[in-house]
């Protein structure tokens, strides 16, 4: 991430704490936008290919965009589905650019060498590797491996980051050193995260084949291995609060006494330009369209869960809930 983007990222971030911590209008820093639900993957636990597969039209993106940006979103996470599908994909990027925002992308990869221009402009690539080919095909589906390192490769040339998404599964819950030696000789960095249920975006369930202790014991070994300084993206306090959760079958909770970011400093679009305030709470929260309405207006501030394990939105939940030690490891690993 370059200086100017740091700041203003850094900047939106100090705004949307403040008014979290006084309960003030919802000024989120970050959104992810699906762009699509279409994808040429059937990973087993997602379960956007099996919803609505219409698109909104770069038009109605573009004024999704303004309105984030007017919001005083300036982290913009562009994912799906599958983004790359999208032939405008790469002028969604460029206008992202143009508006201002630090883009962030999430793509499997496999379409990468078809359509590489596409990402010429991007920030930031996060894209899936749940271990080596028998573990990520045994999730994902016998093509979700094809071309996926030639990509990283390609990718960390041209001096784009790089970070690999790992669902903890059944599949991978013994991949983690495969990963780590991986990224170590290759340059990327590897966020681990647990494989969540209960929502519209997913599917499947957590197998009782693993025990919760076993699943404690997996975080608790991943909190050792990065004091040791190994590639781990994912913060500490997420991994020690991982390591502390109760039952993986249970992805989120109702603790009257927390309160969730969600919303507040971050939020979830949906292909149909409906934001909810994270995307696990799709399905069990109304949301707001955002063609026609403003979030800070329209949004009710209230959320369905308040305490979860779901990946990026704990980390997210993090910054606010913890500040000083989140945010400050987030620059370090950003920068």
């Amino acid at each position: 991430m370059r200086l100017a983007e740091a700041a203003a990222v850094g900047r939106a971030y100090g705004a949307s704490l403040l008014s979290f911590l006084v309960d003030g209008t919802p000024r989120p820093f970050s959104a992810t936008f699906a762009l699509t639900n279409r994808c040429n993957l059937r990973c087993e636990y997602c379960n956007y290919p099996y919803l609505n597969p219409k698109d909104l039209d770069f038009e109605q993106v573009d004024v999704i965009l303004r309105r984030l940006q007017a919001m005083g979103v300036r982290r913009l996470g562009l994912a799906g589905g599958e983004p790359m599908l999208r032939k405008d994909f790469g002028h969604i990027i460029e206008r992202g650019k143009e508006l201002g925002f630090f883009v962030a992308v999430n793509t499997n990869l496999t379409l990468y060498e078809r359509f590489s221009e596409r990402l010429k402009s991007v920030d930031l690539v996060y894209t899936s590797l749940d271990g080596d080919a028998d573990a990520h095909r045994a999730a994902r589906g016998s093509k979700a491996y094809d071309g996926v390192l030639e990509a990283i490769v390609d990718l960390l040339q041209a001096r784009i980051p790089v970070i690999a998404i790992c669902v903890v599964t059944e599949h991978s819950v013994d991949q983690a050193e495969h990963l780590l030696q991986q990224a170590e000789r290759m340059g990327f960095r590897v966020h681990f995260q647990p494989q969540c249920t209960d929502t519209t975006i997913v599917r499947g369930h957590v197998p009782d084949t693993v025990s919760n202790e076993r699943w404690r014991a997996f975080w608790r070994g991943l909190l050792e291995q990065k004091k040791k300084g190994r590639p781990i993206l994912s913060s500490t306090s997420y991994l020690r609060f991982l390591a502390e959760w109760g039952d993986f079958a249970v992805s989120a909770i109702y603790d009257a006494t927390q309160k969730c970011a969600a919303g507040r400093g971050f939020l979830y679009i949906d292909p149909h330009g409906d934001a909810y305030a994270c995307p696990y709470v799709k399905g069990k929260a109304e949301p707001i369209n955002l063609l026609t309405n403003d979030w800070r207006e329209a949004w009710n501030r209230q959320t369905p869960c308040t305490r979860c394990m779901v990946g990026p939105m704990l980390e997210f939940n993090l910054l606010f809930q913890r500040p000083m030690a989140s945010a400050l490891e987030a620059a370090r690993s950003y920068w």
